[in-house]
């Protein structure tokens, strides 16, 4: 015969209740919103992304069917840049001159990516200034817990989508112009904001001077102005932000002489 065994019952008050605060939408951007500010960089960088394609698709939707003005952001500095891209067609007859042919087709190439090289630095140094001013001195003030450049982040998401919802690039999107702006975005647009992101995130240690919230402006010395430190993590992200801004500016060179050499 088996000796009896009794279970012992919990008290009522022991039960664990489900909890309703990470359910539903409200739960998901609760968890989102921390996300920003965690510890590990690479949580940052998933919340970063979350948080920055929602806010890009909410704000492509509404200049794609509400305000829709067509060239809205046309001649803005996110556009124009500091500098309007120009093709310059004297660099294929001087580079078939400094090589010593006159062929047709190798003047064409030497124009095209000659151009294309050109355009390169330019737009990358172009980014370079904004992310000098907007990310990198932007991250040496923080009220709470927010690096100002994580406010330049949602702005300058917003006229991303304002700009491709507008058609205020100065590429083709095709028939289809809802389907099409995205796929130019898609392109080379998606990895210029992407090398931002990374850039702003790996650089959040850059804390200078810090006030305790938006309503007590006291600020507080953090570090030394100079020099700034990283940690391997974050040097690694920095590094990956800056080829992925050289790799983004090879392709905006790339799609403009496609659609302006000729």
């Amino acid at each position: 015969m088996k000796p009896s065994t009794s279970k012992a019952n919990k008290p009522a008050s022991a039960k664990i209740k489900p909890s309703h605060d990470s359910k539903g939408f409200a739960g998901f951007c609760k968890k989102t919103f921390n996300l920003l500010f965690h510890e590990d960089i690479y949580f940052r960088i998933c919340g970063f992304l979350i948080f920055g394609l929602l806010l890009f698709f909410a704000s492509w939707a509404f200049f794609s069917f509400v305000y829709n003005k067509i060239n809205l952001m046309e001649n803005s500095f996110m556009v124009q840049k500091f500098f309007s891209p120009q093709i310059v067609k004297g660099i294929g007859p001087w580079a078939a001159k400094l090589f010593g042919s006159h062929n047709a087709d190798v003047i064409k190439n030497f124009g095209i990516w000659g151009n294309v090289i050109l355009l390169t630095v330019e737009n990358f140094f172009n980014h370079l200034a904004f992310v000098i001013i907007f990310i990198f001195i932007f991250n040496y003030f923080r009220i709470g817990r927010w690096n100002m450049s994580l406010i330049y982040f949602a702005l300058y998401t917003i006229m991303w989508g304002a700009a491709m919802g507008t058609l205020s690039l100065p590429f083709p999107t095709g028939s289809n112009r809802i389907l099409g702006s995205l796929i130019l975005f898609a392109r080379y647009g998606l990895w210029i904001w992407f090398s931002y992101l990374l850039l702003i995130v790996s650089s959040t240690q850059f804390t200078w001077l810090a006030a305790p919230s938006w309503l007590d402006w006291n600020w507080q010395k953090q570090r030394k102005f100079w020099p700034v430190t990283f940690t391997p993590d974050q040097r690694e992200v920095f590094i990956y932000g800056l080829l992925f801004l050289l790799a983004s500016s090879f392709a905006e060179a790339r799609i403009f002489v496609h659609y302006n050499f000729f």
